[in-house]
């Protein structure tokens, strides 16, 4: 077992399964499936889900997500690697569902042509006129129109998004809840967006969503996404965690899992 993941466990998490990897299909991440997977046994990992991305009805170029052609190859090289790792590392393959609302019959009859063993929840793009813009994208001009909209409004569009997504589609986890406009500094949840989260949650519940524990945060931002009170205002509804890297290359596979024990105990405390 890797050193990183030797480490005390916590009764919140499993920090022997990445739930959350992505490669070089979805066209802006690198390496094969099969390098991700050579990780994951490196690192002692029980279990790793990938999570392609799949958006429906987005206007955005160049695309950062899977084809049909993708995803015929995605489930024929998972099959494969499933039976290559049998007995040493349980391998899944999921899909991150970019909710688009003006899609959303599409996006249902998506989900039964393909065999996902896990939905995750996401919102990568914001409508603007004609276009999409990128709300997770680095990209300066990106940013700097989403900031002339307003942060306010985007954040509260992208949080109305993830609710109807959360109510209307079958899924299993939602990703990243807080990293909407990572790139843009100085950026803060109001009053109204910490209400928003709190339906959000409530939803999440009501329908069975776990709370994605994505610690790319750490290397973005110095902390995983979501923050501990959003982690722990879930715990106090009962919603289970699910551990996610967000790898986009083979090296991130598990990364920083093992900070996630007192990552939760901070939280689980933070509730009283």
């Amino acid at each position: 077992m890797s050193p990183t993941l030797n480490h005390s466990e916590s009764p919140l998490i499993n920090i022997h399964e990445d739930g959350h990897v992505h490669t070089r299909l979805c066209n802006h991440a690198t390496g094969e499936m099969e390098e991700y997977v050579e990780q994951a046994v490196q690192k002692g990992l029980a279990r790793i889900v990938f999570l392609e991305h799949l958006e429906t009805g987005i206007d955005y170029y160049p695309p950062s997500w899977l084809g049909d052609e993708e995803f015929t190859y995605y489930f024929q090289e998972g099959a494969r690697l499933q039976e290559r790792f049998a007995g040493l590392i349980e391998i899944q393959l999921g899909v991150e569902l970019g909710f688009n609302p003006e899609a959303t019959a599409v996006i249902l009859e998506k989900l039964t042509q393909y065999p996902f063993a896990r939905v995750g929840i996401s919102c990568h793009f914001y409508r603007y006129k004609n276009i999409h813009l990128n709300l997770l994208s680095r990209r300066r001009q990106s940013l700097d129109q989403l900031a002339a909209i307003g942060t306010d409004k985007v954040i509260s569009t992208y949080l109305h998004t993830l609710i109807e997504a959360v109510c209307s589609v079958p899924c299993n986890v939602l990703c990243h809840l807080d990293a909407v406009l990572r790139h843009l500094p100085g950026v803060r949840f109001t009053d109204e967006h910490v209400e928003l989260i709190y339906q959000l949650l409530d939803a999440m519940h009501e329908h069975a969503v776990a709370l994605e524990i994505n610690t790319s945060g750490f290397d973005y931002r110095g902390k995983a996404f979501p923050v501990p009170w959003i982690i722990a205002a879930a715990l106090q509804r009962g919603i289970s965690l699910r551990a996610g890297s967000d790898a986009h290359r083979p090296s991130e596979v598990g990364r920083h899992f093992d900070r996630l024990p007192d990552l939760l105990n901070t939280a689980q405390h933070s509730q009283s």
